[in-house]
């Protein structure tokens, strides 16, 4: 359940980034939006740091007793934790959005993070202006950006090539966990090989979604487009985001088969 929990912290930290960006253009201060970004990565990449090894005693408590076929259910539970993180953060977006530009015009402020933070802990009533900070951030979710699909302004190839991703980065390592469990006299060879399927999502992320959406950023930055633009497209791209995670459900297996020849191909 621990394991489940920060799966969910992990995927709900790296959607809720968006928000980051969307700030970022509002206030037009896309670096200091970036400086938050940053934090929100280093923030998952520590909850990262905790699960590994968590999830590495899982599989090494489940080989050892001889129960393998137990990791399917446990890894399914895991992916499910992936969707509701990115499900739940989906709906904070509008919300982050209001406290990301609070927090980056503290950041101009302070001219520095850790400045930024001593300011606000080092006030009177300091739980009380939080909970009145998040309250006047509270905002309902809206879907209507979605309805820019309709009119074709976002490349329907987009949110494939983001579902796709989305669902590789979701079951990569946990793939080529079970396919170690499977063989486990060469699972630290099959765990390895968890970086190629990964690296087959970066190298698309890379060339086809990243430089997209850098793309309409700069022109809603430079006033070529409508900021609805770009919100429609994080919304697309948290849509295909969620929808990645749950197809992960069908490819743990096949991508756990695939490891697994590859490892045997190897020995």
């Amino acid at each position: 359940m621990l394991i489940c929990l920060l799966t969910g912290v992990i995927h709900m930290i790296e959607t809720l980034s968006y928000s980051a960006r969307l700030a970022g253009i509002r206030k037009r201060r896309l670096y200091l939006a970036g400086s938050l970004f940053s934090l929100l990565v280093l923030v998952a990449r520590t909850a990262n740091l905790i699960q590994a090894p968590l999830l590495g005693s899982l599989v090494d408590a489940v080989i050892i007793a001889g129960t393998t076929p137990v990791l399917v259910d446990s890894f399914r539970m895991i992916i499910f934790s992936a969707t509701t993180g990115s499900m739940l953060a989906a709906l904070l977006i509008p919300t982050f959005i209001n406290i990301f530009t609070f927090l980056i015009a503290s950041l101009e402020r302070s001219e520095s993070m850790g400045m930024m933070f001593i300011r606000m802990i080092n006030t009177d009533n300091f739980f009380k202006r939080i909970y009145h900070r998040l309250e006047r951030s509270a905002r309902r979710p809206r879907f209507y950006h979605l309805m820019l699909l309709r009119e074709r302004r976002i490349p329907k190839s987009l949110i494939l090539f983001t579902i796709f991703v989305a669902s590789i980065n979701t079951v990569g390592v946990l793939s080529a966990i079970y396919a170690g469990a499977l063989i486990p006299d060469y699972r630290l060879t099959a765990s390895q090989l968890s970086g190629v399927l990964n690296g087959l999502s970066t190298i698309i992320l890379t060339f086809f979604i990243d430089p997209y959406a850098s793309l309409v950023t700069d022109h809603v930055m430079a006033g070529k487009r409508k900021p609805v633009e770009l919100s429609a497209l994080v919304a697309c791209l948290i849509t295909g985001k969620i929808l990645g995670t749950i197809l992960g459900q069908l490819m743990l297996l096949p991508c756990a088969r695939l490891v697994s020849f590859f490892t045997l191909l190897l020995r």
